[in-house]
C-alpha cells in the first residue's frame, strides 16, 4: 500500500513541475514578444506566435533561398530575429557569428533555438539551417524586433 501511495505521490509531483506548451513558448519569448492580454493556442502555441509576431514586429521578412543573405545581414541591425516556418516551427538567432555555411541555402546559417511541434512541443537548437529545413515551398518568416 505505501509503494501505492508513492507511486501516486511522484506521479502528482512530476505532472505538477510540467509546463504547458502556453508556458513554456511565452518564458521562450519572454521580452521580445507581448503576450498580455492574448490567448495563447496551447496545443500548438506557435500559430499564435506566428500571428504575433506579424503584428508586433518591427520588420517582417519572407524567407526565401533566393533572399537569405540579404534577409540576414538586415537582421543583425536588430536586437532579435525569430523565424517561424508554417505552423510548427519557431526559432530565435543566437549568434550571428557563429554559423555554418550551408550548401542548400547557399549562405553562412547562425546558431539559433527554438522549437518544433511534433506530438509535443520539442526543444532544438544548433545552427538553423537544421531546424527550419531546405529551402521549398514551406512558408518561412523572418520577424526582426529592436
Amino acid at each position: 500500500m505505501k509503494k501505492l501511495f508513492f507511486a501516486l505521490f511522484m506521479s502528482f509531483s512530476v505532472m505538477a513541475g510540467a509546463q504547458s506548451n502556453t508556458d513554456t513558448i511565452t518564458g521562450f519569448l519572454d521580452g521580445i514578444i507581448n503576450f498580455q492580454e492574448v490567448e495563447v493556442n496551447d496545443h500548438n502555441p506557435i500559430i499564435s506566435i506566428g500571428e504575433l509576431a506579424a503584428q508586433q514586429a518591427d520588420e517582417t521578412i519572407t524567407l526565401t533561398g533566393e533572399n537569405v543573405s540579404e534577409t540576414f545581414t538586415k537582421a543583425m541591425d536588430y536586437t532579435h530575429a525569430l523565424m517561424v516556418v508554417g505552423i510548427h516551427t519557431v526559432v530565435l538567432v543566437t549568434s550571428w557569428e557563429d554559423c555554418a555555411q550551408s550548401g542548400a541555402w547557399d549562405a553562412c546559417m547562425p546558431m539559433g533555438e527554438g522549437f518544433v511541434k511534433r506530438d509535443a512541443l520539442e526543444k532544438e537548437s544548433g545552427y538553423i539551417n537544421n531546424i527550419i529545413g531546405i529551402p521549398d515551398n514551406q512558408e518561412r518568416k523572418v520577424y526582426l524586433f529592436k
